[in-house]
């Protein structure tokens, strides 16, 4: 398949940014606490203040009964744990990890203004809290701005060099600008910080695979899936799947896919690869279902609204086809992978349609067996494959002007993609001009066909008229003949 969409995507996989979770948990309690006092007046000791931690008894308590109510009910239990860490917070302003954990179950029941306000105070109270500034940058990721969610990662490792989230999400940044020497260099500083951090082994494998070394990539997500949680992670099948693809291994690149959606049923990389792949097999109508599903998670996902048109396409539904790409350019007019897929479809398909007449009733065979009308029906077929001929132009010239607005459009940068593009517009040029120089000879043969068709219909006519006239009257009367009765009396 030539359609740059229908390969597995490299751009859509999940992008392995981290966020820290929940740290409420008694070891981290009382890895932060050091010594402790119940008076509200306590100060804290600078160190144990920048890390997080307190030196009121009674804000661990209330910490302490915020960890129990959340361990045992859960997201039931949300608002009385978030009162209870309230509280901690107010013995101790400066209680950092409270407020972190604050923000956390902020974000939990999705206000996110608040979890902000959260993460903002435990950064102030804890400047060596890098886990602060580490979901300030999410959050910034999910209102859209990463250029202020990068500048938040590189904070939180000013504040925390060895913050193995940061580096993690650094590294996806890096890998994203194509600098794959510090993408690799913060993907294993991840991993120093944290070896068992699934997510960087899981970005250390897109790099690889970026870079083109797959048997690399494939080895660091093998050694992922050996650990505790690796077999149970949909992203790393995933990414080994496209890597079984690109090592020519379409077998095992459709079941490392087909493992990832069946832990995660709504995971869009996955099922977008798997549709591509099956796509390219030809299994038009499991490619569909798959693409569908993207779609209703994903209403917005022009990818899935292409995806499905191709594979109508494939079925040979090419008026839905083209009404999906319409229906998108109304929304994205500039759309460049749209107008290449216009393109394919005008060139390969609506033209060599057209070629074939599939739109057009074909002339009637001749009602007699004169000349005359043999010469006519066959003037008239010369005459439908030229209308035939002209139409499949028409439908080149529309492609190559889609190639056109592809290459006027595209802004990825990659090469690949307008030398073939521009090898189309080579291809289809050349397929017009000798489509063109059929149309004059054939026009003349069904000219003098017809011409011919004439001369003989009146030589036809002319010979109709003479038998006309040399056959005897039917209806004519035969004259008497007199009888010789009784001789002459001689």
């Amino acid at each position: 398949m030539n359609e740059f969409n229908m390969k597995p995507s490299k751009t859509n996989s999940a992008r392995t940014f981290r966020r820290i979770l929940l740290s409420l948990s008694a070891a981290l309690l009382l890895a932060a606490t050091g010594c402790s006092s119940s008076s509200s007046t306590v100060k804290t000791d600078p160190v144990t203040a920048a890390e997080g931690g307190t030196a009121s008894q009674d804000a661990i308590e209330k910490f302490t009964e915020a960890v129990e109510v959340y361990e045992k009910r859960g997201d039931a239990g949300l608002d009385d744990a978030i009162s209870k860490l309230e509280d901690a917070v107010d013995v101790d302003p400066a209680f950092g990890k409270a407020w972190f954990n604050l923000g956390v179950l902020y974000e939990k029941k999705g206000e996110k203004g608040e979890a902000v306000k959260a993460y903002t105070k435990a950064s102030e109270a804890s400047v060596k809290l890098g886990d602060s500034f580490v979901n300030l940058g999410m959050l910034a990721l999910d209102d859209g701005k990463p250029d202020e969610a990068r500048r938040y990662f590189d904070r939180a490792l000013e504040a925390e060099s060895y913050n193995a989230a940061a580096h993690n999400n650094l590294s996806v940044f890096y890998r994203q600008d194509r600098d794959f020497p510090a993408a690799v260099r913060h993907a294993r500083l991840s991993l120093a910080g944290d070896a068992s951090n699934i997510e960087a082994y899981s970005n250390l494998a897109r790099i690889y695979y970026r870079r083109g070394n797959f048997d690399v990539a494939k080895l660091v997500i093998l050694n992922a899936l050996k650990m505790p949680d690796g077999p149970n992670n949909p992203d790393l099948h995933n990414i080994l799947g496209l890597v079984e693809i690109e090592r020519n291994d379409v077998t095992e690149g459709i079941r490392q896919f087909e493992k990832a959606v069946e832990l995660a049923p709504k995971h869009v990389p996955a099922l977008l690869n798997l549709g591509a792949v099956v796509l390219n097999v030809r299994d038009y109508p499991r490619a569909l279902e798959l693409f569908e599903r993207v779609l209703a998670l994903e209403p917005d996902s022009i990818t899935a609204e292409i995806s499905i048109a191709v594979a109508k396409r494939g079925m040979g539904d090419l008026a839905a086809a083209d009404k999906i790409y319409q229906e998108i350019l109304t929304k994205d007019p500039e759309n460049a992978v749209v107008q290449f897929n216009l393109g394919v479809l005008e060139h390969e398909h609506k033209a060599q349609q057209a070629m074939i007449g599939a739109d057009r009733e074909p002339p009637k065979p001749a009602e007699e067996q004169t000349a005359s009308a043999q010469m006519r029906a066959s003037a008239e077929q010369i005459e439908w494959n030229v209308a035939n001929i002209k139409s499949a132009v028409e439908h080149y010239q529309a492609s190559i002007e889609h190639y056109r607005s592809f290459l006027a459009y595209d802004k990825s940068g990659n090469e690949a993609r307008r030398a073939e593009a521009n090898k189309r517009i080579g291809q289809v040029s050349e397929l017009i001009g000798a489509t063109r120089e059929q149309i004059p000879s054939l026009e003349s043969t069904a000219e003098e066909l017809r011409q011919q068709a004439e001369e003989f219909a009146r030589e036809e006519a002319a010979a109709a008229q003479e038998a006309e006239q040399e056959a005897p009257d039917a209806d004519a009367e035969e004259a008497p003949v007199e009888a010789n009765a009784g001789g002459d009396g001689a």
